[in-house]
């Protein structure tokens, strides 16, 4: 049997990188943006009244915006002032206004690699996260999914992007809090009009490119970190989860005790599977995923940095505790304890032989070549992850985490049919997904 395996596995590899490969040779990737190569159309959806641009300041990677010989404001790149990785381990570009007064005129995405903006987030969402922006001081401070108060501005998140929206809120206050401090702002308008029609290029606002240069370490190293905001603000939720994780650590070393309790354990089990998919999964949609993982590499490839990885607490802790588990005790505490949807699948099969439902399992023969599948699943995503995450994110739509427990089964007909299809085969068929499609 093991030798079969062995076969379909090695002609499957191939057929996948040549496949892999193909791919990526057939779509390049989304060309980078540069601020010396933004046109005119694209500004005017931030400034309505642009007629044409200066040249890219020495002090700072940013634009003057005129109508005439009026300076309407500048226009800068987020990931070219404070580029900070994102849930695919590169920054999120986007293209924002900056007035006089040191008020956002507005802000647009141009490019990113963002899994869950590629697919599951509705475009109106996105437009109504970034009009929250239109007005804000450059100087205010903000906070993603989190009410007014505390000296924090609260900012709607994006339903199952709330990492991204963390992120992207970040790279784009801290880049105007940059731009601003370079430029000397607030100022007056027709101050700032006169320097710059007499030629004031080097600074554009009559200080020095040592001052300048000062302002913008000030500006940037200014603020508390964003996950240490977000540590506090959850300090309730991570308590909840080391607490159960510490449960569940008392289970494993007293396992052999409770297994002589049949009807002790099962009780246990029970509760603690309908935590898992209450709590970890539908409350703290921290159901970990293969995005994850392909993100993880993309961090260490670009440079690795905690800030990323520290924005989503929860997460941060099951990857942290689930690292120790697999070398304690395999990789079966997460599967059987630790994963919601797996949990989700053995609550339902549970609920289906206590009502007597039929329950089939497939030929030694062909369990062996299904389970393959997830393993092929895996070298493809690796493997298109390796070109672009957004394009790996859409293979990675096999795992129905996302609908599921991020998005409420509130999107496209064909997702919600997918994940209620793989819920429904488990009363049938114990952890179908798991087995045969989970990569």
């Amino acid at each position: 049997m093991m030798s079969a395996l062995c076969r379909v596995l090695s002609r499957s590899l191939g057929v996948i990188l040549a496949v892999t490969l193909l791919c990526s040779c057939a779509v390049a990737a989304p060309p980078a943006w540069r601020l010396e190569a933004l046109e005119l159309d694209t500004v005017r959806e931030l400034f309505p009244q642009a007629e044409r641009l200066g040249d890219t300041l020495d002090v700072v990677r940013a634009r003057a915006v005129y109508a005439g010989d009026t300076l309407q404001g500048w226009v800068f790149l987020s990931d070219e002032i404070f580029p900070m990785p994102a849930y695919s381990g590169k920054p999120i570009s986007v293209l924002v206004g900056l007035r006089p007064d040191a008020t956002i005129a507005g802000a647009k995405i141009v490019a990113h690699e963002e899994p869950i903006l590629v697919i599951g987030v509705k475009d109106a969402d996105l437009q109504h996260f970034l009009s929250q922006y239109v007005g804000l001081a450059a100087k205010t401070q903000v906070r993603v999914g989190a009410e007014d108060g505390g000296g924090y501005r609260g900012l709607d998140a994006i339903s199952g992007a709330t990492i991204t929206a963390m992120v992207l809120n970040q790279s784009l206050m801290r880049s105007a809090q940059v731009v601003a401090a370079a430029l000397g702002l607030p100022r007056a308008v027709h101050a700032a009009s006169a320097q710059e029609q007499a030629g004031s290029t080097r600074s554009a606002v009559g200080r020095s490119t040592e001052a300048a240069a000062y302002a913008i370490a000030q500006a940037a190293s200014a603020g508390e970190p964003e996950w240490l905001q977000l540590w506090k603000a959850r300090w309730i939720r991570i308590a909840v989860l080391l607490t159960a994780l510490l449960f569940l650590v008392t289970v494993l070393v007293f396992q052999d005790w409770l297994v002589l309790r049949p009807v002790l354990f099962r009780r246990v089990r029970i509760a603690y599977l309908l935590f898992t998919v209450g709590f970890v999964g539908f409350y703290s949609m921290g159901q970990l995923s293969i995005v994850n993982m392909l993100a993880f590499n993309h961090v260490l490839a670009a440079g690795f940095s905690w800030e990323t990885l520290l924005l989503e607490p929860v997460t941060f802790v099951l990857w942290a505790f689930v690292a120790v588990a697999i070398v304690l005790w395999g990789r079966g505490v997460y599967c059987g304890w630790l994963c919601p949807f797996g949990a989700a699948q053995e609550l339902i099969h549970t609920v289906a032989q206590r009502f007597k439902w039929p329950s089939f399992e497939f030929p030694a023969m062909v369990h062996e070549r299904l389970w393959a599948i997830k393993y092929l699943i895996l070298i493809a995503l690796f493997g298109l992850s390796l070109d672009s995450m957004s394009r790996a994110a859409t293979v990675a739509e096999v795992e129905p985490f996302k609908t599921v427990f991020a998005l409420h089964f509130v999107r496209g007909w064909p997702f919600v049919l997918y994940a209620a299809g793989l819920l429904v085969v488990a009363a049938f068929n114990s952890k179908f997904y798991c087995k045969y499609l989970c990569p």
